[in-house]
């Protein structure tokens, strides 16, 4: 496959990750990983989404002037993430991509499925002390080696039953921190390098141009429908990666 083919498909499923976030407010690596990787590694796909991930929770995070109230509740979570994180990129270069796709994909089906069937479980506040520090070290081992650390973080945060908006500032702060200590676990054990941070870069602007467009289809779309959106985008996603193991 020629170099040009390769990077107009990468700008175009980088423009329907983005827009699927503009949609749910998350998911960016949900969809846009394993459509890059049917063109790159995992390894490369990985790599390219870093800076989308961070730039756009980092514009999140910001919303409603909640940015220090929440970071004063959930540091610990954010600790413990991003040294987990960072630690288990080392996963890309040792494990073989194929063992790395099951577990995604069991991942993927099996977290937001325990959160559909038990939609009333709640975590108490007097839990939060040592159930966050555990959060955040299963979602970082987890998003070190796919990049997935989302889904863990928000079966956590759901639990939580926190109003809407301190929903979405908590959830963007833990998927920027993610996000940081992913590109430094990358750049430390030598699975991207500065010129995939430069395309990386580059991915910006599609993933951009796709939250745009998905924030405003999101006004007009149902609660019910944005539920199932999010489950049914999650069980096909881990599908499609536990196919590429058979």
């Amino acid at each position: 496959m020629d170099q040009l083919p390769i990077f107009l498909y990468c700008a175009a499923m980088l423009f329907i990750g983005g827009l699927f976030k503009g949609v749910a407010g998350l998911g960016l690596p949900l969809v846009g990983l394993p459509l890059l990787t049917q063109a790159i590694s995992l390894k490369t796909a990985v790599g390219v989404l870093v800076l989308p991930l961070i730039f756009s929770n980092l514009f999140q995070s910001f919303e409603g002037g909640l940015f220090w109230p929440v970071l004063r509740r959930f540091w610990p979570i954010y600790v413990t993430l991003f040294v987990s994180v960072a630690a288990s990129t080392r996963a890309l270069v040792v494990v073989p991509e194929r063992y790395l796709f099951g577990v995604i994909g069991v991942g993927l089906i099996l977290i937001p499925s325990v959160a559909h069937l038990l939609p009333r479980l709640r975590v108490r506040p007097a839990d939060e002390k040592w159930l966050a520090p555990l959060a955040g070290i299963f979602a970082g081992v987890i998003g070190g080696i796919s990049s997935y650390y989302g889904p863990p973080l928000m079966l956590y945060v759901m639990w939580l039953r926190l109003p809407k908006e301190i929903f979405v500032v908590a959830v963007s702060q833990m998927f920027t921190v993610g996000a940081v200590g992913l590109a430094l676990g990358l750049l430390l054990f030598g699975a991207s390098s500065p010129t995939q941070l430069g395309l990386s870069a580059l991915a910006c602007a599609p993933v951009f141009l796709g939250l745009v467009l998905g924030q405003k289809v999101r006004l007009r779309m149902s609660e019910r429908r944005f539920s199932l959106l999010i489950l049914v985008t999650y069980v096909l996603s881990g599908l499609t990666f536990l196919v590429r193991v058979v």
